[in-house]
């Protein structure tokens, strides 16, 4: 009896030291951000779970850079874990959050919103792997504009046999619903369905430096090198798949190539032109190009074509639409 009752006082006091110096940690982070100049306020924060667990619910966060432009505002945030296991946690957005960028803001709602994320053991707390998943998420841009999935899941896990702070990175999402804006005046689109059946994403992607806490205080790490086994997008007839490789030339941007198999293709360019994701008279430019690669393959509605980046400048098979895109600050 005297053992049973000495290793409960001792379990107890474990975690009553453990809650608290959560506590302390996520206060005292707050208070750091704070004096750097980030708005980084709480309404409540709680430390629940004895004896067995260490959950930590916080009510009303709101977090933003000035400096990097982002910000993101939760009703409610859940960061869940076992008790001797504090490096292995479960996060869960239950409620609305609101996502800022220098571009944009988005509000995003769920039915569930939850992920799984493992860190080293470390002070650094490196990140080791995740897994998120989203079911029945809407999100509204400030814009006007509308998207839904009904059910993704993201997954990323680090491959050190690969090459140091490379992580696989896998999303497999259905049942999109696309903005309004891809599809509003663009010839043929009624022939397409509301919601696009499948998005998938398997890469491996390099990153300059680990993901963690110091990352996310100070500055992101940049991407150095991606390799693309596989994006797959099928949106009723339409269907683009892509692979290959990128890595970052000595000024950051992309250099490599990707081969692109699109078919239905002109409607492809058709969305991408509407929608505002691509200039119309570079839109002009690739369909030009592009239905004079297709009629020489002997398929005029599929088109496989390579993406290139080189000196900083983007092709299509041999039409230049641009500046490649910017991996690293150079």
């Amino acid at each position: 009896m005297a053992i049973v009752i000495l290793a409960a006082l001792a379990w107890g006091g474990y975690w009553i030291v453990m809650a608290q110096m959560r506590e302390h940690m996520l206060v005292g982070w707050l208070g750091e951000r704070r004096a750097e100049g980030w708005v980084a306020d709480v309404e409540t924060l709680e430390i629940k779970g004895f004896p067995n667990r260490l959950d930590t619910f916080v009510k009303g966060l709101a977090l933003a850079d000035p400096d990097q432009g982002w910000s993101w505002n939760a009703e409610e945030f859940q960061i869940l874990s076992l008790a001797w296991k504090p490096h292995h946690v479960i996060a869960a957005w239950p409620g609305e959050q609101v996502i800022g960028s220098p571009f944009e803001t988005v509000r995003i709602t769920s039915e569930h919103a939850r992920g799984s994320v493992i860190f080293k053991p470390t002070p650094r707390l490196e990140l080791d792997r995740l897994t998120i998943e989203l079911d029945q998420a809407r999100f509204h841009g400030d814009h006007g504009w509308q998207a839904g999935i009904e059910h993704a899941v993201l997954a990323s896990e680090q491959v050190p046999d690969v090459a140091p702070n490379a992580h696989r990175i896998g999303l497999d999402a259905a049942e999109l619903t696309p903005p309004n804006a891809w599809t509003d005046e663009i010839p043929g689109s009624s022939a397409l369905p509301r919601l696009m059946d499948t998005l998938t994403l398997d890469a491996v992607v390099h990153f300059d430096r680990p993901w963690d806490r110091n990352s996310i205080e100070t500055e992101n790490p940049a991407i150095t090198a991606i390799t693309l086994s596989d994006a797959t997008a099928i949106w009723g007839e339409l269907d683009l798949r892509a692979k290959g490789e990128v890595h970052a030339d000595a000024n950051g941007f992309a250099e490599g190539e990707i081969t692109l198999r699109a078919k239905n293709w002109r409607q492809m360019l058709e969305i991408a032109e509407k929608s505002g994701a691509m200039k119309p008279e570079i839109a002009s430019a690739v369909r030009g190009g592009l239905d004079l690669i297709a009629m020489l393959s002997g398929d005029r509605e599929t088109l496989t074509v390579t993406l290139g980046f080189s000196d900083g400048r983007a092709k299509v098979g041999p039409i230049p639409i641009g500046t490649a895109p910017r991996l690293t600050r150079g």
